[in-house]
């Protein structure tokens, strides 16, 4: 039995055993960790455990309204006899919820490369490509098949942490999961028109803004962008609606690193980062952040034109070294 197959039996064996269990995700939810969270929802159900997502107030979870029941997500921190299952989140540090002093059990499921393995019971797999494929094998584990919504949910995960399976991370093992959750009631199409097949005219008018004021960096190896308080105001657009702004900008002839970097006048600047085969999750791990080796993001103090600065400086400095 390998080390992998250890992890996931622990994991369901853990799971049987529950009581009550406190999710969490990281901060800045996006597709997986949302998807994830949903299909541990759906398997905590029929297994008769008491489970909720805990997130700080104001946390904005994507897609919620179609896959996260409201009964089911709490603003505020957990209950201290509950055990945390940690989903898609490299660090306890960057969870979307305060855990406080108190000590508490904690299940680290993840794929991220760079996770510091900080639970109590880890699968860790890095070369899976979304948490919500192992979510999928976890039911697997368990002998469980998972409700319409909650396989629509883990499908939607994945397919916005492959890029619509066009990432390297996309493996056979990716398409056997979501083959498994079509037939559990997932619908490709209606997912698909979810994640890219919908627009708003003020997220067009704010990606042509982020677009058209790009900035080429080490040469044109890299390009850069950046979105201000005042092109958020002026579009009307919301910062969720930056998604895939940045993968636009990777697909640019000759770019192997993109990065959107935006701010809301908030004297945070969130920087998001894109590759094909340069280790980005370095350049964000220099400023507190993580995640893949091709998709990383970090949060920063600061103004948008100062951390792109920083930004440019240091791709100059990695790629003219780099061997990509």
């Amino acid at each position: 039995m390998t080390a992998r197959t250890q992890e996931l039996a622990a994991v369901c064996q853990a799971m049987r055993a529950e009581s009550l269990v406190a999710l969490a995700i990281h901060e800045g939810p996006d597709g997986d960790a949302v998807g994830a969270a949903a299909g541990m929802l759906d398997l905590f159900a029929k297994l008769g455990v008491e489970a909720h997502l805990f997130v700080e107030p104001g946390v904005v979870l994507p897609l919620a309204a179609e896959f996260l029941p409201p009964a089911f997500v709490v603003a505020g921190p957990p209950p201290a006899a509950a055990t945390v299952y940690a989903l898609d989140c490299g660090s306890a540090a960057r969870l979307a919820v305060k855990l406080g002093d108190q000590r508490r059990r904690t299940v680290n499921i993840d794929h991220h490369h760079d996770n510091t393995r900080f639970g109590d019971l880890n699968l860790v797999d890095g070369a899976a490509s979304s948490t919500s494929e192992l979510v999928c094998e976890i039911g697997v584990g368990l002998d469980l098949r998972f409700s319409p919504s909650a396989a629509a949910a883990l499908y939607a995960g994945i397919s916005f942490d492959t890029g619509h399976f066009q990432h390297a991370s996309t493996s056979a093992a990716t398409f056997d999961c979501c083959a498994r959750l079509v037939a559990d009631g997932a619908d490709p199409n209606r997912v698909y028109r979810l994640l890219y097949g919908t627009r708003s005219l003020a997220s067009l008018r704010l990606w042509a803004r982020a677009i058209g004021g790009a900035r080429p960096a080490a040469c044109g190896r890299a390009l850069l962008a950046l979105l201000t308080a005042e092109d958020f105001a002026a579009t009307g657009a919301a910062d969720e609606e930056t998604e895939g702004i940045v993968d636009a900008l990777r697909s640019v002839p000759g770019v192997e690193v993109a990065a959107l970097s935006r701010s809301h006048g908030d004297g945070q600047v969130k920087v998001s980062l894109r590759s094909e085969g340069f280790d980005v999750s370095a350049v964000a791990g220099l400023k507190g952040g993580g995640g893949h080796r091709q998709a990383a993001g970090f949060t920063t103090g600061g103004t948008v034109e100062e951390v792109t600065q920083w930004l440019s400086t240091v791709l100059d400095e990695r790629l003219s070294t780099a061997s990509c």
